[in-house]
C-alpha cells in the first residue's frame, strides 16, 4: 500500500491506498503558503494516516506528492507553485520529506498526478482505455495526458497548462501575467471573482442562478462554458485522447456542467462538419471532486517511478 498527497492552493488531501487503487483511509489539511509549512503539512497528512489506519511506515511501499508548479520527479524539486508560496528557486521537497519519513518520496506535478488517478480510477470501473486527457477545474485549469499507463510531461515539465493560453484578448489579465486566459475566465478563483458567493460554493450557487433563470448568472455561465469548451476542444485536437475526464472542484456541479461543455461543442460543430466528426461531447466523463483522484494517482506515480529505478 502506499500513502498520496496531494498539496493543493486551499488544501492538502492525503490517502492510504491499497495496490488496486482502493483508498483505506484519507484526511484533508489546510495548506499554508510557504516552503516550510508546505513541507510541514504533508508530513502531518502522511503522519495523521499512519496513525488511523494503525499502521506504520514499515508497511508502505511506496510515498507519492503531488503539487501545483513545476515539478522535476527526477530530482524531486517544485519550483513557481504560486499558489502554495513557492516562488522560482527550487524546494527539494521529495528530499525533505523523505528525511523526515524514512522512505523515498516521489514528487510530480498535482495535475498529471490526478491524469494518473483518473485512469486508474476508471480502469477500477471497467473502463480500459489506451489514452486520456484529464482536465481539472478548479482554482486554476490545467490539464494531464496519459498513455497506455505513462505519463507525459514534456522536455520543460509544463505539458498540459492550457490554462495559461489567451482566448480572449479583451479579457480579465491573469495571474500569470497575460490577458484573457482560459484560467481567468473559467476556473473556479475566475468564477468567485464575477459572482461571489458568502461562504463559498460560487460555481454551484451560480448554476442554482442559471436553473432560476437569473439574466446575469447566465451571460458569466456563457463566458465560463466557452472557455471550458475551448479547453476541451484543444486536448481533442492536440492530443484525440479516447476519453476526456473532467474533475476538480467546479466539477461538483456534475453532470450538468458536463452537458453544458457538450451542448457549447455541438453548437458550434454545426458550421464545421470537421468539428461534429470528432464527437467531443461524447468522450467526456466527469469524476466526482470527493475522489481524491491526485492522492490517488500520486501512489501510482511514485510505484512507477520505483520500478524505473528498479529497471
Amino acid at each position: 500500500m502506499g500513502i498520496g498527497i496531494d498539496i493543493g492552493g486551499t488544501s492538502t488531501k492525503a490517502a492510504l491506498v491499497a495496490a488496486d487503487g482502493a483508498v483505506i483511509a484519507s484526511n484533508v489539511m489546510p495548506t499554508e503558503p510557504g516552503n516550510d509549512h508546505v513541507v510541514a503539512t504533508a508530513l502531518a497528512a502522511a503522519r495523521a494516516l499512519l496513525v488511523a489506519s494503525g499502521r506504520r511506515i514499515g508497511d508502505i511501499d511506496a510515498i507519492g506528492v503531488g503539487i501545483p508548479g513545476t515539478v522535476d520527479p527526477l530530482s524531486g524539486t517544485v519550483r513557481f507553485a504560486v499558489n502554495v508560496g513557492i516562488g522560482s528557486e527550487p524546494l527539494s521537497l521529495g528530499a525533505r520529506l523523505a528525511s523526515e519519513l524514512g522512505r523515498p518520496v516521489n514528487v510530480e506535478n498535482d495535475v498529471r498526478a490526478a491524469a494518473l488517478g483518473a485512469d486508474w480510477c476508471l480502469a477500477a470501473g471497467g473502463e480500459t482505455v489506451d489514452d486520456l486527457a484529464y482536465l481539472s477545474i478548479g482554482t486554476g485549469i490545467a490539464a494531464g495526458y496519459v498513455q497506455r499507463g505513462r505519463l507525459q510531461r514534456g522536455s520543460h515539465h509544463v505539458a498540459g497548462e492550457i490554462g495559461h493560453i489567451p482566448v480572449d484578448p479583451a479579457g480579465p489579465r491573469c495571474a500569470c501575467g497575460q490577458t484573457g486566459c482560459i484560467e481567468a475566465i473559467s476556473s473556479g478563483s475566475a468564477i468567485e471573482r464575477m459572482w461571489p458567493t458568502p461562504g463559498g460554493g460560487a460555481a454551484i450557487d451560480l448554476l442554482r442562478a442559471v436553473t432560476a433563470g437569473d439574466d446575469a448568472a447566465r451571460q458569466i455561465w456563457s463566458g465560463v462554458i466557452g472557455g471550458l469548451g475551448t479547453a476541451v476542444l484543444m486536448l481533442a485536437l492536440t492530443l484525440d485522447p479516447q476519453v476526456i475526464v473532467l474533475s476538480g472542484g467546479v466539477a461538483a456541479m456534475g453532470q450538468p456542467l458536463c452537458d453544458a461543455i457538450a451542448e457549447r461543442l455541438a453548437f458550434d460543430g454545426r458550421n464545421s462538419g470537421f468539428l461534429a466528426s470528432l464527437n467531443v461531447g461524447a468522450r467526456m466523463r466527469i469524476i466526482e471532486p470527493s475522489v481524491p483522484l491526485g492522492a490517488i494517482g500520486a501512489v501510482r506515480s511514485a510505484y512507477a517511478a520505483s520500478l524505473d529505478r528498479a529497471g
